[in-house]
């Protein structure tokens, strides 16, 4: 899976918007039980969004139950039920796609994940979406509009360095570029940059199983601001 959030940040919660949930089918969020879908742009936390919905014309409810394109329920179609429904956030976001007229909001805090590495569903265990600090798909998912947070290099499209700043880029990442250069949004700026038990890192090699550490590589200190 790969992780774009690491857990060191620092914000406001009034700078956090909870009216988004992450736009997409079940098919598109996290699944830990199936390889391919351990990480998605839809579902990582420490993904970079834009509004895809957001007209509540005709519909000035925040919250829909008469839809359920991302149910868990399963099959809800059956006789003689009263009212069978999951309920979600009626605006959602997108990851962006890097272009210079899209407005970014900010990053997701967390992911979205529908069944856990066994492949239970997680609708029905919420302590555990809790401990894999995940929202279900139809939740609305927090997104940090400003502050302190700490990246690893799988937010970025390339390495960075100290001064730069972070412009959009597709998969809802984030591109290093020298101020001045950027032709996209500008979300943010690199305070700080540093290795995690990498080879190259100075916590030294691999572990006893030879293996490079747990989300080993750079990690960059990033203050955001998609106001």
């Amino acid at each position: 899976m790969a992780i774009r959030l690491l857990p060191f940040r620092d914000y406001d919660e009034h700078d956090v918007v909870n009216l988004f949930k992450s736009a997409g089918n079940l098919s598109d969020f996290i699944d830990l039980s199936d390889s391919s879908k351990r990480s998605t742009a839809q579902g990582d936390a420490g993904v970079f969004v834009t509004v895809s919905a957001g007209d509540l014309t005709g519909d000035w409810d925040p919250v829909d139950v008469t839809s359920n394109p991302a149910s868990l329920l399963g099959k809800t179609d059956y006789p003689h039920v009263g009212r069978n429904t999951y309920p979600q956030a009626a605006l959602s976001v997108s990851p962006t796609a890097g272009n210079a007229t899209e407005s970014c909001i900010g990053i997701t805090l967390r992911q979205t994940v529908a069944r856990d590495e066994n492949g239970e569903n997680l609708l029905y265990n919420p302590v555990k979406k809790d401990e894999l600090f995940g929202v279900l798909p139809g939740e609305a998912v927090p997104v940090l509009s400003k502050g302190l947070v700490t990246l690893s290099a799988d937010a970025l499209t390339g390495a960075g360095t100290v001064g730069q700043v972070l412009q959009t880029a597709a998969d809802g990442q984030v591109e290093p570029v020298d101020r001045g250069s950027a032709t996209n949004q500008v979300v943010g700026q690199i305070l700080a940059v540093g290795d995690r038990d990498d080879d190259a890192g100075s916590q030294g090699g691999k572990n006893v199983f030879g293996n490079s550490g747990f989300q080993s590589g750079k990690y960059y200190i990033v203050k955001i601001d998609c106001a």
